[in-house]
């Protein structure tokens, strides 16, 4: 028979502690988007709340640009994001919801329709459950 001392069995609820926290930390249902008018851009996915969702989204931007702000902000949904890639004319445009198939081609279409001459796909991510 074998046994199971009191070393394995910390190994064993170290695992299962490390295991839940990564779940719960997938699960986390928020995301944001943070852009600047000079195109500078930051995301974030699956944090537990809408604050510090924002706040990592802001400083991935900064790190990028200058007077980024808050575009969107997701819980539970993929996202796809387009960008027109002329500096004279940036664009950030984004869709949620649908198949990662529509979400690109309405992301890009309505790019263009903003006025768009370059519009290319920038991310997709999904923020929670929504994988």
């Amino acid at each position: 028979m074998a046994r199971f001392g009191l070393k394995q069995f910390f190994f064993a609820l170290g695992f299962l502690f490390i295991l839940s926290a990564s779940s719960a930390q997938a699960q986390a249902p928020f995301g944001a988007l943070a852009v600047s008018p000079e195109g500078a851009w930051g995301y974030s996915t699956s944090f537990d709340t809408i604050d510090t969702a924002q706040d990592r989204a802001l400083a991935e931007c900064v790190k990028h640009g200058k007077g980024c702000q808050i575009l969107r902000v997701y819980e539970n949904v993929c996202v796809t994001v387009a960008r027109n890639d002329d500096p004279k004319n940036v664009i950030f445009n984004w869709v949620s919801g649908y198949n990662a198939e529509e979400r690109t081609r309405r992301a890009l279409a309505n790019c263009r329709n903003d006025g768009g001459t370059v519009c290319k796909i920038l991310i997709e991510f999904c923020s929670g459950r929504a994988r």
